[in-house]
């Protein structure tokens, strides 16, 4: 009784079902989740008129909230550790800015600074690595 809309599935209309002892497959959420709208229906009509608003509101509210929080719990579990730090990518990264450096009479010791700071962080990424596939 559903019909095809695009990649996604229509269903019709609680009015449009047929009423009345039909067919019941055990474990059917259609019927399960219209079975208890019902009941929260019947709940909220037999309240007074001045508090059906805000019931109805509070029912959205709750499984709303129910099932954001079962969304949540389901929800794969991505790396937990970020990922290793390697200072190589750096290193490279300050010897393309301390050549500029170097080539200006005025910052010239600046440029040899970075360039020492790049030098060590590149021997620094070059020992990770090594360390790195030797635990591997």
């Amino acid at each position: 009784m559903t019909t095809r809309v695009g990649a996604a599935y229509k269903r019709p209309l609680a009015d449009d079902r047929p009423t009345g002892p039909g067919p019941r497959r055990a474990g059917d959420p259609d019927r399960e989740v219209e079975d208890l709208s019902r009941r929260i229906a019947e709940v909220v009509n037999s309240a007074g008129p001045e508090i059906r608003g805000d019931l109805r509101e509070y029912a959205i509210e709750l499984l709303k909230e129910e099932t954001e929080q079962s969304d949540v719990a389901h929800e794969p579990a991505t790396q937990a550790s970020p990922p290793p730090f390697n200072p190589l990518a750096i290193a490279l990264l300050l010897c393309l800015a301390a050549l500029p450096l170097l080539l200006s009479i005025v910052f010239a010791p600046v440029g040899l600074a970075v360039l020492g700071i790049a030098a060590f962080m590149g021997i620094w990424g070059v020992i990770a690595i090594v360390f790195r596939r030797r635990r591997t």
